[in-house]
């Protein structure tokens, strides 16, 4: 039976913890110390992303697994029980199956996007269970967890676009592992490890991900299943990548807030200025021909 919401004192600490099956497994969630006043709704949220992972990507062996939502760093490190990267906010582990949440308040981001950051660790929870989960490279992992949270946002894009404009786009092969990228890069390895998942849809269909997953399943490694699954040699996505990422985020980093709009505003002006100027001398010029041609007419139609 449900156990929901136990009082558990370890060390001196409070935890709230539920355990309960999902789609992926039974799953159990500790929050330590301070108090999450939503925990039916992060309850629910983890099992309807189980349903929607194994309804959307395929059916997977179920074991159990935990979520942490950590209130010190502290017990953060000890429940990753191991490396973490400095700008880790989360982070998924294997054996046994756990992802380990920074609380919003040491993460210093809102409910909101502590819900996200679960979504995507349950993505990566998920692809934990799919056959040869090692030679996936961190841009697929990673891309498919933030499609799955819907968390690549005008942001990242402004990051790549800011990128290629100053020739600093990542390449796929750089993509292999994000462990290797420093807090300022993260986010821009981010945006185009999600870019990466997109541009394969783009070019090579909708179900791409799926077939890949499904070759994984047979058996295959990574990069067996993702050309078998285009038709290609992965050195030809890798060149599609970077022709994808130049035609699809080109300017878009003149979006990017108000900074920008103080000096793109003045350019729109002066070149709507000179455009109605011109159009107006245009105008100007076809009425003087206009009445050139009225004149000669009525001088025509005059007796001799």
């Amino acid at each position: 039976m449900m156990r929901f919401i136990l009082f558990i004192f370890i060390f001196g600490t409070q935890v709230f913890s539920d355990t309960f099956p999902t789609a992926l497994g039974e799953c159990t969630l500790e929050i330590y110390g301070g108090r999450v006043d939503d925990i039916p709704e992060i309850v629910q949220l983890i099992k309807n992303e189980a349903v929607t992972l194994v309804e959307e990507l395929g059916e997977i062996n179920i074991r159990p697994y935990s979520v942490y939502i950590t209130s010190n760093m502290e017990d953060f490190y000890e429940k990753s029980k191991g490396p973490v990267p400095e700008w880790g906010i989360a982070v998924a582990k294997l054996n046994p199956d756990r992802a380990i949440l920074k609380s919003p308040g040491i993460a210093n981001i809102s409910f909101t996007r502590m819900k996200e950051v679960i979504l995507h660790e349950l993505n990566h929870i998920y692809m934990f269970r799919i056959p040869n989960y090692y030679t996936m490279p961190s841009w697929f992992k990673e891309g498919m967890a933030m499609a799955g949270s819907n968390e690549f946002s005008l942001l990242h894009k402004i990051e790549i676009s800011k990128a290629h404009w100053r020739k600093q786009t990542i390449p796929l092969q750089r993509l292999r592992t994000m462990g290797i990228h420093s807090k300022g890069k993260i986010k821009l390895a981010y945006g185009e490890s999600a870019a990466a998942v997109e541009a394969l849809q783009y070019y090579y269909g909708e179900d791409t991900h799926l077939k890949i997953l499904d070759d994984m399943r047979s058996g295959m490694e990574f990069p067996e299943a993702l050309e078998a699954a285009i038709n290609e040699e992965y050195i030809e996505f890798q060149i599609k990548f970077e022709i994808y990422l130049e035609e699809n985020y080109n300017w878009v980093f003149l979006l990017r807030s108000a900074k920008y709009l103080y000096v793109i505003l003045p350019i729109i002006l002066v070149f709507g200025f000179l455009y109605r100027n011109h159009r107006n001398k245009l105008k100007l010029k076809q009425w003087e021909i206009e009445e050139q041609l009225e004149d000669l007419e009525r001088n025509e139609e005059l007796p001799n």
